[in-house]
Parts: C-alpha cells; structure tokens; sequence
C-alpha cells in the first residue's frame, strides 16, 4: 500500500550546513543550555551532546562569524558565551522547512478518530518507533490551540512504513489527512525525545514548533501558541 506523497524535496545539502542533522544538536544545545551558561568550552559542549570537537569548532566557528556567538581568551583557553537564541532561532527557520525537507504521506483511517488509532499504536509493537509529532506532539506538550483530531507520527525507521499502515488500517487519501506519516530530517534530536503517558515518544518541543512554523495546516499559529508557553521557548523568545 503506498500513501501518497504531501511534500517531497531534494534541496542542496550544502544549503542547510550548520542546520544539517547532527549540526542541529549542537544549535539545539545552545538554544536549550547553552543560553544559561556562563561561558562554555568547545570540549564541554562536545562532550555533553557526545559529537566530536571537529564538529562543534566548525559550527562554532560560523555562529562567531555570525555575530551569534561571542568568544574569550584563545587557544585551550577559549570560552564561548551566547546571549542570542532569538536571532539563532530565526536564522534556524530562515534554512528549515519541514515541507520542504520532510516525506509526508496522507491517510484516512478505518479506526474512528485519534484516541482509537493512539490506542491499536500503543497495543503494537511499533510504539516505541514512532513519535508524535507537529499538532500532535504539541497536544501531547499540553499546548493544543486547534480543533484538529488529526494525528502526525514521525517513522523513527521508514522501513515500518508497511506495518504501521497495517496496524493503523491506513488508506491513501487525496486531499486533507486524518494521520500523516513523516519521515525524519532531524534523526538526531527525535532522539532527544520523551514518552508520553501512552509509551509512545514525544518529538522535542523546541523541534515540534521548528516543524509546525511552515506547515500549512495552521502551523505556524500553533508554533506561535507554543512559544508563549513552553517555558524552554519563552526563554528563547524573551532574549536575543
């Protein structure tokens, strides 16, 4: 069975450089810790998100240029201090499009709504290589501002497309969608995600409104929704 495809795109990897996957951790370290800290070592950083030092000096070395980062001292000695996350939050959306970087595919369902499909999910053995995402993940996040009773999974493993179609009773639907099957760009930091009460994984709140800011389907109004209330993105917000 195949769904149909909402957005494909095959954008130059060179366009999306320190936004690209694993780059991403280290932005998302900034945005999430790096903003509190008074001052950090490239070997620091490496070391907490478990990437090597080449990449965070690379980054780095761009956010500097960038005017994002403000560096101190030199060699061994240099510490980094980031007092933008606003400004690096915008420019990450400027070169981040979930359309435009994400498969999607569009179903109707034989079950009858959302709690139905979240219940045969959480009863299969694919719960854990899933997780919700955009309307859904902020639902889960506690900051639901529309109507919508779709449901939104990122496939952790594209392969259990098949299966989780199976499960689901899924069937190709034209136009709309009541569940949309993504296909990760950002691997990494879906794995940075937690479970929510059902067992099922949660995509980060911070790439949850990176996903739902150019999404058609109200996306960026309930970005915006999210941004007022999740404590990590008001920081984020409130400075820079």
């Amino acid at each position: 069975m195949k769904g149909r495809f909402l957005v494909s795109s095959n954008e130059d990897p060179a366009e999306g450089n320190i936004y690209a996957d694993k780059s991403a951790l280290i932005l998302y370290w900034l945005l999430r810790e790096g903003v509190k800290r008074q001052g950090f070592s490239l070997r620091e950083v490496a070391k907490e998100i478990e990437v090597s030092v080449g990449l965070v000096q690379r980054v780095f070395s761009i956010l500097v240029l960038k005017g994002l980062l403000q560096t101190e001292g030199i060699r061994t000695a240099k510490k980094f201090f980031f007092r933008k996350p606003k400004i690096l939050l915008a420019s990450w959306l400027e070169h981040y499009s979930l359309p435009k970087k994400c498969k999607m595919r569009t179903y109707r369902s034989a079950f009858s709504g959302k709690v139905e499909l979240l219940d045969a999910l959480e009863k299969s053995p694919l719960s854990q290589k899933v997780s919700l995402a955009m309307h859904s993940a902020a639902e889960a996040h506690g900051c639901k501002n529309t109507n919508l009773n779709s449901l939104e999974l990122y496939m952790l493993d594209p392969a259990i497309r098949s299966e989780l179609e199976d499960i689901l009773q899924l069937e190709p639907q034209e136009r709309g969608y009541e569940v949309l099957l993504i296909e990760p760009y950002y691997e990494s930091l879906l794995n940075l995600g937690v479970d929510s009460d059902r067992g099922i994984k949660i995509c980060p709140a911070l790439l949850t409104y990176l996903d739902l800011y150019h999404f058609p389907l109200r996306g960026q109004e309930q970005a915006e929704f999210m941004a007022q209330r999740i404590q990590e993105l008001k920081r984020m917000y409130k400075n820079g």
